[in-house]
């Protein structure tokens, strides 16, 4: 970040409170040398972290960001519970043996609604796998998904980028 013309701040989402170095959160930036039209304070809606204010081992010594993790605006909603597909993923990408690939399903039926995430796997893998997600993603979000493993490949891939949720719940 080319912090001579750039104020940048991680933010929380939700509350709009400063995140520590190294916490994901919203991007929020102000320009310092626009005069014309100058940005204060924009909420930019993308997730990322500041890696490092110590400077590089090439010389650079500004502030350095995490790629974009995804956007405030992908939040989705179930059962009174607010989250995000990154959480999700942080949950599932952390576990040996799955590969890269995993969706959420949000379905409704006569018995309410329901979250499913299938999870690509890797040949030969873990037994208690599917426990160790509903387990992590219950003590995170408060939430008890059905847990789906699949074989690699199962999941469709398209063109771009990767449809995460798949929310096929009635709208009334």
């Amino acid at each position: 970040v080319w912090e001579d013309h750039y104020h940048v701040e991680i933010v929380d989402p939700v509350t709009g409170a400063p995140r520590p170095d190294g916490a994901e959160g919203e991007l929020v930036v102000s320009t310092l040398t626009r005069e014309g039209l100058p940005l204060v304070r924009y909420r930019t809606h993308d997730l990322t972290r500041v890696v490092s204010r110590a400077p590089c081992a090439c010389g650079r010594t500004l502030l350095r960001l995490d790629r974009l993790r995804g956007r405030t605006d992908d939040m989705v909603i179930f059962k009174g519970v607010n989250f995000y597909p990154g959480q999700v993923e942080t949950i599932v990408m952390k576990q040996p043996g799955v590969s890269h690939e995993y969706q959420i399903l949000l379905d409704s039926d006569a018995g309410g609604d329901r979250m499913t995430v299938v999870v690509e796997t890797e040949p030969g893998g873990d037994a208690g796998l599917a426990d160790r997600i509903r387990r992590e993603l219950h003590d995170l979000l408060a939430l008890s998904p059905e847990i789906r493993l699949c074989a690699f490949g199962a999941i469709e891939r398209r063109e771009g980028k990767a449809v995460r949720v798949v929310d096929r719940r009635a709208r009334s």
